[in-house]
C-alpha cells in the first residue's frame, strides 16, 4: 500500500498521542493548515483500517487510533518501511546521517538516488543541513566534480551524532527503549540505525547501570541517556578507525579521580566485551561524563560542598530575575538550591567542553519567551566568565518556570465555562470551580450563541455543560455541579499542561505590569462602570419585587409542567408567548439534564426573545416527578426554580442571575432552603446574596 509522507507524518502523531488530537493540533505539528489535514484524512482513515485498527473521532476529544499494541506496533513497522516517499525533515536526517557516517566524499546524484528526489532538492535540503552543522562547529564541503563531505575534528561529530539521535528520544522513551528492542526499532530512522547498533546500547547501558553502584551519586536520566549514547558511538567510531584526542595535562588531572578508576573498569569491561582497544583518550571522556553528571542525593550538603562563587552567582542570578519580572523569587528556598545544584556540573561540563541534550530546548525557548531572554541576561552578569549554552539556560529556565512563587505572585489560570444560555449550568460550574479547583483562579462565562466573539487563544482550559460538535477547539465536557472525576480530569489537565499555562503567566504578568504603568480611569469607563451598577440594582429589585414561591396542582409530565410554569409566569406579566418559552425550555432540557444531583430540585433556564427582563420563580409540585439529572442520572423533583433572562442581557443583569444560580448550589443549607419553596427564606437568601454583592462592588 502507497502510504505519503503527509500520511506517514500524521499516523505516526496520532500513534504517539494515544489520548486523541484535533484537526488544528495536527496542523501545528506539522507546520500546515487544518484543511490540509483534513484533506489527508480519508487517506490515514483507509491505511488505518488496512491494518485491523479503527479510526475514531470523538467530540472535544479529537482523533485517534484504536487497537491492540500489537496491531499498532505493526503499523507502525508498515510506516517506517513505505519509504517511497520521505518527508524534508526526514530526506535531511538521512543526509546528516550520511556526512558523518562516510569518512570520503558523497556525490549528490547518489544521494538523490537514495532519496528519490532530484538533486536540485538535495542542494536545497543540504542548505538547511548546513545550517544545522554550524552549531557544532562543522563545515559542509560542496565542489562540484568532488561531491560533499564534512570537515570537522571527530570530537565534533561524535557531539553532532549524539545530539540528532537525543532528538529523536525523550528520558522516558530512552528507558522504555532499552528494554524493548522492537519498540527501539520502530523509534529510529534507518539513517541512525546504521550509525548505533541497537545490541551494543542495550550492553553498553547494562555495563553503565552495573557500575553505577560505586558511585557516591546516582547519575540523572538525561546524563544516563546522554553517557550511554555517547559510549555506543564510541565503541562503533574507535571499530571504523576513528579516533578522539585529549590534552596531556588534563588527562592526568583527571587521573587523580575516583571517577578515573570507574572509567577503568568500564573501559575494561567495554573491551573484553565488543574485542576492541580503547585508547586512555576515551577513559580521559568517559570520567568527564561521570563528574559532569554529577547529581546530589542529600538535600542539605549544597551548602557546604559548592563554591562561593557558585552560591554567590546563584544568588545574584534570583535577584536579576526577581528585579526583571516583578517577582520575588528569593522567597523560593528550594529554587536556589536547585539552581546551585544543577549551575555546578553545568559549569563543568561548559568548561570540560562536554555535550549536554535537552530534548524540550525549541519548547522552552517557544513558551518562555521572556524568561528565557530574562535568564540568558541574567547568567552573563552573575557567572561573567562562563558562557552558557542554550541548552543549558532551557535546563534553567524549568527551575524558574516550575517555583512555587510564579502562581503565588500571578495567579492567572484563565478558563471558559460555555453552555446554550450562559445564565443556569454554566454558572452553577463556575461557582463550583471556584470552590474546588484553585489552580484556576479567573472564569468567564459565555453562551453557545456568541462563540464567534471569543478569542480563544485567551484562555488556558475550556469547559462546556453540552457537547459541541464540530467544535475546533480542545475542550472538556462537564457535569455543572462539577464531580470530583472531572475536578481531577481539570487539575491533570492543567499540570499536563503547566509548561504553556505558566509561559501564558509570564506574558499576563508582563502585560499587566505595564498595563498598571499607563492605565488610567476615563470619564467613559467610570460612566461605562455605572452603567453596570444601575443595571444590577435596577434587576435586584425588579427580582425580589416579582419573586413568588408557587404551588402547582397535580401535573402529570415534564412538558406539561414546563407549560404551567411557563403559563404562570406569563399571567404575571413577567413573560410574553409563554408556548413558545416552554418550547425552549424542553430544547434546552434536551442537551443536559436541569435536576440538581443530590436533591430533589430542578433548575429550569433559558434566554428568549420573550422574556424582557429577567425572572425568578420557585414552583411546588403536588406530587415528585423523575427528570433527568445534570449528571445525565434521573432524580425526583418536588421543586421547580424557573430563571429566565433576555436574549440581549446586559452585564448587570448577567451579574444577577450569576450570583443566583450560584447561591442556589453555596452549601447544603443553602440547597435546602431553595428546595423548601419557603417564600420568607427564599425571600432573605436571595437579598443576602444579592446585597453582598453589591458591596464587593463597591469595594472595588
Amino acid at each position: 500500500m502507497y502510504i505519503s509522507a503527509r500520511e506517514r507524518e500524521i499516523i505516526t502523531l496520532l500513534l504517539d498521542h494515544p489520548n486523541g488530537m484535533n484537526a488544528q493540533e495536527i496542523a501545528v505539528h506539522l507546520n500546515v493548515s487544518s484543511r490540509t489535514v483534513q484533506r489527508e484524512l480519508k487517506g490515514v482513515e483507509g491505511i488505518v483500517k488496512a491494518h485491523h485498527l479503527l479510526f475514531k473521532k470523538v467530540s472535544g476529544v479529537g482523533m485517534y487510533i484504536e487497537g491492540s499494541p500489537e496491531q499498532k506496533n505493526e503499523l507502525q513497522i508498515a510506516i517506517l518501511k513505505s519509504g517511497q516517499e520521505f518527508t524534508q525533515k526526514e530526506r535531511q536526517e538521512l543526509i546528516l546521517c550520511s556526512l558523518l557516517k562516510e569518512p570520503e566524499s558523497i556525490k549528490l546524484s547518489s544521494l538523490a538516488n537514495e532519496l528519490h528526489v532530484t538533486v536540485a532538492t538535495v542542494s536545497n535540503d543540504l542548505n538547511k543541513v548546513e545550517e544545522w552543522l554550524k552549531d557544532f562547529d562543522l563545515e559542509l564541503i560542496r565542489k562540484k566534480g568532488y561531491g560533499i563531505a564534512l570537515l570537522g575534528s571527530e570530537r565534533k561529530k561524535r557531539k553532532a551524532l549524539g545530539h540528532l539521535i537525543a532528538q529523536q528520544l525523550n528520558e522516558y522513551e530512552f528507558l522504555s527503549v532499552m528494554e524493548n528492542e522492537r519498540e527501539t526499532r520502530n523509534r529510529f530512522s534507518d539513517g541512525l540505525l546504521e550509525i548505533i547498533k541497537l545490541e551494543k546500547l542495550t550492553i553498553i547501558g547494562k555495563i553503565i547501570r552495573d557500575n553505577e553502584q560505586q558511585l557516591p551519586y546516582s547519575l540523572a536520566d538525561s546524563a544516563f541517556m546522554t553517557f550511554t549514547i555517547h559510549l555506543s558511538l564510541a565503541i562503533e567510531r574507535i571499530i571504523q578507525g576513528e579516533v578522539i584526542q585529549i590534552n596531556q595535562v588534563v588527562l592526568e588531572e583527571l587521573g587523580t579521580s575516583k571517577e578515573f578508576h570507574i572509567a577503568g573498569q568500564i573501559v575494561n569491561e567495554l573491551e573484553e566485551v565488543f574485542k576492541v582497544k580503547i585508547p586512555d583518550a576515551e577513559k580521559g571522556y568517559i570520567t568527564m561524563h561521570l563528574l559532569g553528571a554529577r547529581q546530589r542525593q542529600e538535600k542539605n550538603d549544597w551548602l557546604e560542598e559548592s563554591s562561593t562563587e557558585i552560591i554567590a552567582g546563584s544568588k545574584k542570578l534570583i535577584n536579576y530575575v526577581s528585579e526583571e519580572l516583578d517577582i520575588n523569587f528569593d522567597e523560593d528556598h528550594a529554587l536556589f538550591e536547585g539552581l546551585i545544584t544543577h549551575i555546578e556540573p553545568a559549569i563543568y561540563r561548559i568548561q570540560k567542553k562536554l555535550d549536554v541534550n535537552n530534548p524540550l530546548t525549541s519548547q522552552i525557548q517557544d513558551n518562555y519567551p521572556v524568561l528565557f531572554k530574562i535568564i540568558q541576561n541574567g547568567l552573563k552578569i552573575a557567572f561573567p566568565s562562563v558562557v552558557f549554552p542554550i541548552e543549558e539556560v532551557a535546563y534553567l529556565v524549568l527551575h524558574f518556570g516550575s517555583s512555587h512563587v510564579i502562581y503565588d505572585n500571578s495567579k492567572e489560570i484563565t478558563a471558559l465555562v460555555l453552555c446554550s444560555s450562559g445564565i443556569g449550568s454554566s454558572k452553577m460550574l463556575a461557582s463550583r470551580i471556584k470552590k474546588e479547583i484553585k489552580e484556576i483562579t479567573e472564569i468567564e462565562v459565555s453562551s453557545l450563541a456568541n462563540l464567534k466573539n471569543i478569542h480563544f487563544e485567551k484562555y488556558d482550559i475550556i469547559l462546556s455543560t453540552v457537547e459541541m460538535p464540530g467544535f475546533s477547539q480542545k475542550y472538556f465536557t462537564v457535569n455543572p455541579l462539577l464531580t470530583k472525576e472531572e475536578a481531577e480530569q481539570i487539575r491533570e489537565e492543567i499540570k499536563r499542561n503547566s509548561l504553556t499555562t505558566e509561559a501564558t503567566l509570564l506574558r499576563k504578568l508582563h502585560s499587566k505590569t505595564v498595563q498598571k504603568k499607563i492605565t488610567l480611569e476615563t470619564p467613559e469607563s467610570i460612566k461605562q462602570n455605572m452603567e453596570i451598577v444601575h443595571q444590577f440594582t435596577e434587576t435586584v429589585l425588579h427580582i425580589l419585587d416579582t419573586f413568588e414561591a408557587i404551588s402547582l396542582p397535580f401535573i402529570p409530565t415534564s412538558s406539561i409542567l414546563l407549560l404551567e410554569v411557563c403559563k404562570q409566569a406569563n399571567l404575571r406579566g413577567l413573560i410574553g408567548d409563554y408556548f413558545e418559552v416552554s418550547n425552549q425550555l424542553l430544547d434546552r432540557e434536551k442537551k443536559g439534564g436541569l435536576g440538581i444531583p443530590g436533591t430533589n430540585v430542578a433548575l429550569y433556564h433559558c434566554r428568549s426573545e420573550y422574556v424582557v427582563k429577567p425572572v425568578f420563580l420557585s414552583f411546588q409540585l403536588h406530587e415528585p416527578m423523575v427528570v433527568k439529572a445534570m449528571d445525565q442520572s434521573t432524580i425526583k423533583i418536588e421543586t421547580v426554580l424557573l430563571l429566565l433572562a433576555p436574549v440581549d442581557i446586559q452585564l448587570g443583569q448577567l451579574e444577577v442571575l450569576s450570583t443566583i444560580s450560584s447561591t442556589i448550589i453555596e452549601d447544603e443549607e443553602s440547597m435546602k432552603i431553595f428546595a423548601s419553596n419557603n417564600y420568607t427564606d427564599v425571600y432573605k437568601k436571595l437579598s443576602y446574596a444579592l446585597y453582598e454583592n453589591l458591596q464587593k462592588r463597591f469595594k472595588n
